[in-house]
């Protein structure tokens, strides 16, 4: 498989691997598309950096029990969200996506939809390629506004 292709397959698994943790599928396949390591980054559409692995790691619990108390998509047979238009660039051992990705939640109050350009940067190690970098734009006020209550029910 061409480098292209398989930078491309690890960041659609890192795409499938996010949806199958807001559906509450759990969190192993987003442990699994990501080096671990501290010099990962990440911040979220809604969140501030997290640098190094254990802080990226708990950005993803957290958003994992978050959407443990979400039940709006409880029947859903499609996904929450999935990355359009994702380019690839590949420099030799390292590679970046870029990409919008766009979800829909069905919350009590109707839908909401968000659409966030999204950066990521993966490096390749004994021939797997990984995340070690992911970039979303911040999240537009409704959508966090929605998540703060959606919060709000869970703490209550």
């Amino acid at each position: 498989m061409a480098p292209e292709e398989e930078a491309r397959t690890a960041t659609l698994k890192f795409y499938q691997a996010l949806d199958d943790l807001l559906l509450s599928k759990g969190t192993q396949a987003m442990s699994q598309a990501w080096h671990h390591d501290e010099f990962v980054t990440t911040v979220h559409p809604f969140g501030h950096w997290s640098r190094g692995w254990d802080e990226v790691w708990a950005t993803w619990e957290e958003i994992a029990a978050l959407f443990s108390f979400y039940r709006g998509h409880a029947v859903r047979q499609d996904g929450i969200g999935a990355i359009h238009d994702l380019r690839i660039a590949v420099l030799g051992e390292a590679a970046y996506t870029i990409g919008i990705y766009k979800s829909r939640l069905y919350m009590p109050e109707g839908e909401v939809l968000l659409s966030v350009n999204c950066t990521n940067v993966l490096q390749k190690r004994a021939g797997v390629w990984k995340i070690v970098h992911h970039h979303p734009d911040q999240a537009p006020a409704d959508y966090q506004a929605a998540l703060t209550r959606m919060v709000e029910k869970a703490q209550a």
